[in-house]
């Protein structure tokens, strides 16, 4: 039986069940050849038969089972969706971010930093879930300003200084621009949870910022209990162009 993690065809990565609402047969899966999401569904001997708008780009066979490989919705990246909108609402800013800070939690359970995190290597697909892409997808205005103020001083990027780049990412989902000066007040009540949260993750002393697992707590803390409408005409689906897996 397929579990998380496992590896179908030397080359498709089961990250999780496709989304809210999908057959429990239908899974997300990282193409470790091309890095990218992709949906896998296993063929039963009764049909299982794709829509046919959803394009079949391979057929691998893994324990007896053969699976259909699929394009998985299109993604866009929070730097796209902050140009198309220019903020998020906070109650959604709150769900990513504890989403985002799961994964990166479970990276550092492995001792492992992500290459770097800001909008245009946040990817959110059209059912909301939201992942990091290791190359950036998208450009990040002032790129600098997602760094921790210790690596942008030629320090090394440690586990703290990621806190930082994720909370410096969700404070330019929530005002439109990367943090600089006035952010790093920790004094003073801004009346939003969000905000306060987000503002702790940003603290200029490394030794003061939650870490990962912290901060996914701290953010789940301030969302709301039921999943937040995407921004309309946010992560939708777009033209699947040339999606042949080489």
């Amino acid at each position: 039986m397929a579990r998380e993690g496992t590896l179908i065809g030397e080359r498709y990565r089961l990250l999780g069940p496709a989304g809210q609402g999908t057959a429990a047969s239908v899974w997300r899966a990282r193409d470790e050849r091309l890095d990218r999401l992709v949906a896998l569904r296993p063929l039963f001997d009764e049909p299982a038969i794709p829509s046919p708008r959803t394009p079949v780009c391979d057929v691998v066979d893994e324990d007896s089972t053969t699976y259909l490989v699929l394009e998985y919705p299109a993604s866009r990246t929070l730097a796209e969706l902050l140009d198309e909108h220019g903020v998020l609402p906070p109650e959604h800013v709150a769900q990513l971010g504890a989403r985002l800070a799961a994964v990166l939690a479970a990276a550092h359970d492995d001792g492992v930093l992500h290459p770097a995190v800001d909008p245009g290597r946040v990817l959110i697909a059209p059912d909301g879930h939201a992942e990091l892409a290791t190359s950036a997808s998208s450009h990040a205005p002032g790129g600098e300003a997602y760094l921790a103020p210790e690596v942008a001083d030629g320090g090394f990027p440690d586990f703290p200084a990621e806190v930082f780049s994720l909370g410096a990412t969700l404070y330019a989902a929530l005002a439109g621009r990367p943090p600089a000066g006035s952010a790093f007040a920790t004094g003073g009540s801004t009346g939003s949870p969000v905000v306060e949260a987000v503002l702790r993750l940003l603290h200029p002393d490394p030794a003061a910022r939650p870490t990962m697992a912290a901060a996914e707590h701290l953010l789940r803390s301030v969302a709301p209990r039921r999943p937040v409408a995407q921004p309309e005409g946010g992560a939708e689906r777009v033209p699947a162009g040339d999606y042949r897996c080489v």
